[in-house]
């Protein structure tokens, strides 16, 4: 869905967000908070702390998260208030609203020495000449050997390792790396991909199943995703929320287990409510923390993938509070060498969730307020 101002200004560029978004992570305070400057408690980023988050490889997750949050206030969407950066940049490249074109962020040195954060976009072209689109641009440069972690155009920490799971996957399948059936290797991957998702949703929601049960609920969460797939509608608007969607991944879930609270409980509480029961209730905690883990495993192990690996999926999130408090959760980890400060065993005694939060390749997963998957994915569109 493009957006386009009503002020009657060009939609900015690439050039122009990534400078934007550089500014927020580099905590350039007198550019957007300048009443802030001499404060002596502020927090800023030196040069070490910079070439850290470089060599994380977690740079396109927070940018991701930045590009597709609500921060502009006009929007046309009927599903939330305002929109993204991604939407205003589809206003100049309407094909990145297809999930044709493809964008990621990379950390540069300019000639003074200065930090910066430069966009690398990939037109349809482009990646068309790469072989077809972002997954396959991708999977060329990691065949090629001549890359570090940060592989064009997905630029991320676990592209290698997400392509080299689906193709173990496939071998213990029994079914020859070039196998037929798939026509293509986006289809082949994208195959692969749709039968991981659903068990790796369920084995990192804290949930403990009994065989059967785990089988059963794949299978339920397998059919719901295609389910989703096949459902999506054509249109500029047309985004499923997740609220809905959350509320039948969860019901599947209560099925098994009878004891976890209902969705209404868990998703319209509020804080003080929610943090008296998790002290008195053993079953609320667990209700608690298998949520919270649901929605982060939804994002890592099926949004996520779709949105930068293959380039099909756009994603908003309107809580701009939630990308500030993950923005100091990194912070603070790379002014510890990535090592912060925590007593683990009271975490555990609250919530036990603190492997999501505070390990910086996952603290960037989070459920979205709505999201769409995007024409790429459609072989009826290529």
């Amino acid at each position: 869905m493009a957006y386009i101002k009503d002020d009657g200004y060009l939609p900015r560029n690439e050039y122009e967000m990534c400078e934007l978004f550089g500014d927020l992570l580099f905590l350039k305070i007198d550019k957007f908070a300048p009443y802030l400057e001499q404060d002596p408690d502020r927090i800023t980023l030196n040069d070490s702390d910079i070439a850290l988050l470089g060599k994380t490889g977690i740079l396109n997750r927070i940018f991701r998260k930045w590009t597709q949050t609500t921060w502009l206030n006009d929007g046309n969407s009927c599903h939330f208030d305002g929109a993204t950066p991604r939407q205003e940049l589809g206003a100049l490249y309407p094909d990145l609203d297809k999930g044709r074109d493809f964008i990621s962020a990379e950390l540069e040195r300019t000639k003074s020495g200065d930090w910066t954060v430069a966009p690398r976009y990939f037109s349809k072209k482009s990646l068309t000449a790469a072989g077809g689109g972002a997954l396959e641009m991708g999977l060329c440069n990691l065949r090629s050997g001549l890359v570090d972690n940060a592989i064009e155009p997905q630029m991320d920490c676990e592209f290698g390792a997400f392509i080299g799971l689906l193709e173990i996957m496939e071998k213990s399948g029994g079914k020859p790396p070039d196998a037929a059936e798939y026509g293509d290797e986006f289809t082949r991957y994208l195959s692969l991909f749709m039968s991981a998702a659903p068990a790796n949703i369920i084995l990192n929601c804290g949930m403990d199943l009994s065989e059967g049960e785990y089988m059963a609920i794949v299978a339920e969460i397998s059919h719901y995703l295609q389910w989703l797939f096949y459902h999506q509608g054509k249109g500029d608007d047309d985004y499923f929320g997740a609220d809905p969607v959350f509320r039948c991944l969860w019901g599947i879930l209560k099925k098994t287990d009878k004891n976890l609270a209902t969705y209404e409980e868990m998703a319209k509480m509020d804080d003080k409510r929610a943090d008296k029961l998790i002290q008195k209730s053993k079953t609320f905690k667990k209700s608690t923390e298998i949520f919270y883990r649901l929605g982060v495993a939804f994002d890592r192990y099926f949004l996520f993938p779709l949105d930068r690996y293959f380039g099909g999926v756009e994603c908003v999130w309107t809580s701009r509070e939630t990308f500030f408090d993950q923005m100091a959760i990194t912070i603070d980890s790379l002014k510890s060498n990535l090592k912060p400060k925590r007593d683990i065993r009271a975490e555990r005694k609250y919530l036990d969730i603190g492997d999501t939060i505070f390990d910086l390749r996952y603290n960037w997963f989070a459920p979205p307020t709505a999201f769409r998957f995007l024409e790429s994915l459609y072989s009826d569109n290529s």
